[in-house]
């Protein structure tokens, strides 16, 4: 009986560090369109988390339309001179979710390859809880910024499912560029938030 309470009392102890360890999450839950997904709790959440350059998944399809309201932009802004990036040239993250009437695969899939320039990589097919995502990879730049960008689609019921993670960074005198250690840091904790959508109906 002594042994057993000592492993219970041991396993208990790895559970409560385990949990310490990890970070505080918010639940975003979209009840109309049936998605999902949690993010650092630390996080700024609306539309008052703005940068430069925008999300390439609010631009409109209608020609000189402004760019469209998301469903839900998270993320921080790191141009504070306090913080574990003080003194890079990070400007902030953003992870942005938005739903758009489409009419087929391909017309989302329009949606976030459009004939723009800049460095580019398409993937399809790839699966995240059972829903198949074309995954697109970003790179672009203007008037000082740097905005490298995931962006995933699905298709689903007429409806074109898009999410971005966004790496803001800025040109800018005595600043360091971030190093290939943060930069990781940052894109694992936006797949954290892409590994976690749930859309309903999906296996």
């Amino acid at each position: 009986m002594r042994m057993k309470t000592k492993c219970e009392a041991f396993v208990l102890a790895c559970a409560v560090a385990a949990q310490a360890q990890s970070p505080a999450l918010t639940k975003f839950h979209d009840s109309v369109n049936g998605v999902a997904f949690r993010y650092p709790a630390q996080w700024s959440s609306g539309n008052s988390l703005v940068f430069y350059l925008g999300s390439l998944i609010l631009i409109g399809v209608q020609p000189g339309a402004g760019p469209e309201a998301p469903q839900a932009n998270v993320g921080f802004n790191a141009t504070e001179s306090k913080g574990p990036y003080a003194g890079t040239n990070l400007n902030g993250i953003q992870f942005v979710y938005h739903v758009a009437a489409a009419t087929s695969p391909d017309e989302c899939r329009k949606r976030i390859w459009p004939g723009r320039g800049g460095p580019k990589t398409m993937l399809t097919g790839e699966k995240i809880h059972g829903v198949a995502f074309d995954h697109a990879f970003w790179k672009d730049a203007g008037l000082g910024h740097q905005a490298d960008r995931d962006i995933y689609a699905t298709f689903r019921d007429g409806h074109c499912y898009m999410f971005e993670e966004d790496i803001h960074t800025v040109s800018m005198d005595n600043v360091n560029p971030l190093t290939e250690g943060q930069l990781k840091q940052l894109r694992r904790e936006l797949d954290s938030v892409m590994q976690s959508v749930r859309i309903r109906g999906a296996r």
